[in-house]
């Protein structure tokens, strides 16, 4: 897959894998490969089985959330080294929770996240990093896509009272 020394190397710079040792990295990287996308491209669809984790290495990526009414919502602009597509290590919902679209050529790194819950239960340590970091990746968009969805009931009663 992705296991060859520059490519763990390359691992090293990527904020998820800060606190891994080489053959923790080494783990990671069997499990990994590396993904292209081209403009409009959409590796993640609202509401159905996820199953993996992305890091965006480099491109632009746009996040979207379905409501009833409005229809499409961007939520989130991702930029590099951003993850998309942690919903894959939640084991009670492993639903996308939004759509992704490439927004420029993108080159992601892709890890299977059945393979890397396995793992993050195996080495206590690389769970422990993993999950700290998701849990920190899932809080700010349930707060962003908050403030959003607040946004728009704000505007809809300014628009209601008026």
């Amino acid at each position: 897959m992705f296991n060859d020394p520059a490519n763990i190397e390359a691992l090293k710079i990527i904020p998820l894998f800060l606190d891994f040792n080489s053959d923790q990295l080494k783990k990671i990287s069997e499990i990994s490969d590396v993904i292209e996308l081209d403009p409009g491209d959409t590796p993640i669809l609202e509401g159905a089985q996820l199953d993996y984790l992305y890091v965006l290495m480099d491109g632009e990526i746009k996040v979207e959330v379905y409501i009833p009414t409005r229809g499409q919502l961007e939520t989130a602009r991702l930029g590099p080294l951003d993850i998309l597509g942690w919903s894959s290590m939640t084991p009670v919902v492993r639903q996308r929770t939004g759509t992704t679209t490439a927004l420029t050529h993108c080159k992601l790194i892709r890890i299977h996240g059945k393979q890397l819950y396995k793992l993050c239960e195996e080495d206590h340590d690389i769970g422990y990093f993993i999950f700290r970091r998701i849990a920190n990746v899932a809080a700010r968009s349930w707060l962003t896509t908050r403030l959003q969805f607040m946004n728009i009931i704000i505007e809809e009663n300014k628009t209601i009272s008026q």
